[in-house]
């Protein structure tokens, strides 16, 4: 593997940094997602708490979900509101959150278990707190295959 670095004084702000490669192989899905975590680490999220404005860390973040008029961001001890719609931060997210029902989106680092239930939603456990999310059964093979790849990778 070959590793360059091109300065350019004209790109501009942001950095990019381009793999290319002839096939997707484990090597690379794994430097892939070794990028994503140091660029996820920098990435905060703005959240409400009353009239107070928080930026919250991403890997503080356990789950977020939908409810009738905002969106709940759920930390280990606290839940916090967001201005953001669920769909647009499903594409802004970095690859350790998932969508785990039509309502929520997860962060795999922050889960410890999964309660697999076959006729109804399978109950998601996170580490350090008592809060629990539920994966409905569309979302559930997702899910699992996202915390395989995480338990293969480590």
């Amino acid at each position: 593997m070959k590793i360059r670095v091109e300065i350019d004084p004209s790109y501009g702000n942001e950095e990019e940094v381009v793999i290319r490669c002839n096939t997707l192989s484990e090597e690379v899905m794994m430097l892939q997602k070794q990028l994503s975590g140091i660029v996820s680490d920098k990435l905060k999220l703005e959240v409400y708490k009353g009239d107070t404005v928080l930026y919250l860390s991403l890997d503080e973040i356990l789950f977020l979900e939908t409810t009738e008029n905002f969106l709940a961001v759920h930390t280990t001890k606290e839940i916090y509101t967001a201005k953001e719609r669920l769909y647009a931060l499903e594409e802004l997210l970095p690859t350790s959150f998932v969508r785990i029902s039509k309502s929520a989106i997860a962060n795999i680092t922050n889960i410890r278990s999964v309660k697999r239930n076959i006729t109804g939603p399978s109950e998601i456990e996170f580490n350090g707190t008592v809060k629990r999310a539920y994966a409905s059964r569309n979302y559930l093979k997702q899910l699992m295959n996202r915390l395989e790849e995480k338990r293969i990778n480590k």
